[in-house]
């Protein structure tokens, strides 16, 4: 069973965004076995000198929906309920994409509950 997953990046190799000023997300599909890269998705970023619009975090949310997690550098608590009450594991995780990625394919613990 394959799973989508975004990762806030502004190269494409490392986590290095924070959630609300993230101007892409990088999305990958994921298998018990291999992935693939799906697409890279423009952003609006909600958060702009510290603050940010309800409506903005709801449209990066929209942005990611059919993804299980989103993994960011930084997330702040209120966008982290957010994301989390759409159905959408968000991890801080700021490390090289392909790592995470081997991570999650070779990990004898699912991140996942591969029944959803």
């Amino acid at each position: 069973m394959s799973y989508k997953v975004a990762f806030a990046s502004t190269d494409g190799k490392v986590v290095n965004e924070h959630f609300g000023r993230a101007r892409q997300f990088h999305i990958v599909e994921i298998d018990d076995k291999d992935y693939k890269f799906i697409e890279s998705r423009e952003n609006i970023p909600p958060c702009n000198d510290f603050q940010h619009t309800e409506d903005g975090i709801i449209n990066s949310i929209k942005l990611i929906e059919d993804c299980k997690a989103v993994f960011i550098a930084r997330i702040g608590q209120g966008a982290l309920n957010e994301v989390e009450a759409s159905g959408i594991q968000a991890i801080e995780a700021p490390y090289f994409i392909e790592d995470i990625i081997d991570n999650l394919i070779n990990s004898k613990v699912k991140l996942f509950d591969e029944r959803e």
